[in-house]
């Protein structure tokens, strides 16, 4: 008696679930890849997507500027506007060290619900 196991076949670009994938990694390591125009396509994809509501598209849209570029810019300015040490120079750099710190959470909770919302619909 044999048994046979049925394996998936790989997901095609035209498959429903390849696009809500590609749009996500595109909002969440496009911004990483090409900077600004990588993030840029992955927002387009976004509100052009029917899978996610208005609310986690807002999200998608806001949280790699406020999650990745405000810190790093924050720790850019804390190096170059008080390049001696101070108080205003270790607040600034602890602001944005703390930023990057949050984005260890939030970026992958973001990836994984944007995720699951287009998965869920598509």
């Amino acid at each position: 008696m044999t048994t046979m196991t049925v394996t998936p076949e790989p997901t095609r670009p035209g498959d429903p679930d390849a696009y809500p994938v590609l749009t996500v990694l595109m909002l969440m390591l496009g911004g990483f890849v090409l900077p600004v125009v990588g993030w840029l396509a992955g927002v387009v994809m976004l509100w052009t997507g029917r899978s996610w509501t208005v609310g986690e598209k807002w999200l998608g849209t806001l949280v790699w500027p406020g999650i990745v570029a405000v810190p790093v810019l924050v720790l850019a300015a804390g190096f170059v506007a008080t390049p001696e040490p101070g108080a205003a120079h270790w607040a600034i750099v602890a602001a944005g060290l703390v930023g990057v710190l949050g984005a260890l959470v939030v970026l992958p909770w973001t990836f994984v619900r944007l995720l699951r919302a287009g998965r869920r619909t598509s």
